[in-house]
């Protein structure tokens, strides 16, 4: 337990995260949502370059303007993000005034806890501008997803709650901070989310020789082998254990390793269950997924598979996480392309949550399961969607046309949005054809495209045909 003691000095080190953001608008994504303000919380912790102030990415999120406040002190000074991993959820921000840190001890970073540990939550959840301690217990260790980029990572579940300011703040046993707090289960009363002590040490890790890579992916698709009749059917001898490969995303991690077909024994030395579990220190059992995250990008490890009645060993370079619809641009801001008042963008989530909070409902059902089942291929590395149309006589006959995935230009098969501006750049005969996932064809005469392309801008208030990142790469 924490104790009177230990509390009483982490308190000089907990701080309030003040923060203005401004939010790309995904329904228009040439502008912003304009400026709003929020809060949060975050520790102070030593790095190898100094004091730094932790706290989740999602409370920096967007950020313009960032202000971090000692508990206790009334002065509050500027900050700035240093090191951000939206995965993961966390953020490292600097501070210039070096004075801001006087006093202050930095929390160390302790080790994994176990189930039934007793923890405390400290942070400033909004309703008060005082410090909040409340106490809970770890009730489960487990892969979780992670609502700011729905990533499986490693995290605690505690009994105590954790509301909107909580964020970013530390959970700490012992003195010693085991987790950050994140998120909470809407659904039920006291039940938070804490990004545990390893995922913690693994961003600070990464953040220390840019760029940040986040957590690798062994980029498969895989099922359960439960069934002991499925076991049989594979040849699988009946002490084997292990998991089906069902698919292998084209540039991920098992790429030219792995088959669809293979079972997956183990990984990186961790036995895989047929219910695609591998145990953890503490005998806690978890999702085998874990055993390739908490490792770095670029790192070798070994798999040992089962392949036509033969055990063999791979070794594969961990690769980045790459979904083919990611929950947001990494660079922040959305990519877009408007061609005779079209206005094309890459699918992600932060556009899929344009339709409201029941965007799993109200989201073309096609989009969202793209979202949650669609994978990389050699022939599709983005999903490019025809967001909506800017009307204009250039694009008469196709204005209620929107949110349908744009599969070929001239005939040619769209793998990204760069292909799509590239095809469009290059075209020079009398039409443009368009070819929907869906089988739709659109037609536009390519003379009054060009001819009007100046007017719809102008009359939409759009500053020009693509977003910064595709101006940058037109110009190479």
């Amino acid at each position: 337990m924490g104790g009177s003691d230990s509390l009483g000095a982490l308190k000089q080190s907990v701080v309030k995260v003040m923060t203005v953001s401004d939010s790309p608008d995904y329904e228009q994504p040439w502008q912003t949502l304009g400026a709003a303000p929020s809060t949060g919380s975050g520790a102070i912790i030593e790095t190898p370059q100094g004091l730094h102030v932790l706290t989740n990415a999602h409370v920096v999120e967007d950020a313009t303007f960032i202000e971090v406040r000692r508990e206790g002190h009334e002065r509050s000074v500027v900050a700035e993000v240093v090191g951000y991993g939206e995965t993961c959820d966390l953020a490292l921000l600097c501070v210039e005034e070096q004075d801001f840190f006087e006093g202050a001890k930095p929390i160390p970073i302790g080790e994994l806890p176990a189930l039934g540990d007793s923890v405390n939550v400290l942070g400033f959840p909004i309703g008060g501008e005082q410090l909040s301690v409340t106490e809970g217990v770890v009730s489960r260790i487990e892969l979780t997803l992670y609502v700011q980029n729905e990533r499986n990572l490693l995290s605690l579940q505690i009994d105590a709650a954790i509301n909107a300011g909580n964020s970013g703040g530390p959970v700490t046993a012992n003195g010693k901070l085991v987790g950050v707090a994140f998120q909470a289960l809407e659904e039920a009363e006291n039940i938070g989310y804490v990004i545990c002590a390893p995922v913690v040490e693994h961003f600070l890790r990464d953040v220390e020789s840019p760029p940040y890579n986040g957590f690798p992916d062994l980029g498969i698709t895989v099922q359960d082998l439960e069934s002991s009749a499925h076991r049989k059917y594979l040849g699988l001898p009946r002490t084997r254990r292990g998991i089906l490969v069902n698919q292998v995303h084209h540039g991920g991690s098992c790429a030219n390793v792995l088959e669809p077909g293979d079972v997956l024994l183990k990984v990186d030395g961790h036995s895989i269950a047929t219910d695609g579990s591998v145990q953890i220190d503490g005998g806690v059992r978890i999702g085998f997924p874990y055993a390739a995250s908490m490792r770095y990008v670029g790192e070798e490890i070994p798999l040992e598979i089962y392949r036509d009645g033969e055990r063999s060993t791979q070794r594969v370079t961990l690769q980045r996480y790459r979904p083919l619809v990611p929950g947001r641009p990494r660079s922040g801001r959305p990519s877009w392309f408007v061609y005779a008042g079209l206005l094309f963008v890459p699918l992600t989530r932060a556009w899929l949550e344009t339709w409201g909070e029941a965007w799993r409902s109200r989201a073309p059902a096609t989009l969202v399961s793209l979202y949650d089942h669609g994978i990389r291929t050699s022939q599709r590395q983005e999903v490019v969607i025809l967001q909506k149309v800017l009307a204009d006589k250039s694009n008469r006959g196709y204005h209620d046309v929107e949110s349908v995935q744009i599969a070929k230009a001239q005939g040619k098969r769209v793998r990204r949005l760069t292909d799509l501006v590239r095809i469009l750049d290059a075209t020079e005969g009398e039409f443009v054809v368009l070819e929907t996932a869906n089988a739709l064809r659109i037609v536009l005469d390519r003379k009054l495209a060009v001819e009007r392309a100046e007017a719809i801008l102008r009359r939409y208030g759009v500053p020009a045909d693509r977003s910064p990142d595709l101006q940058l790469q037109s110009r190479r």
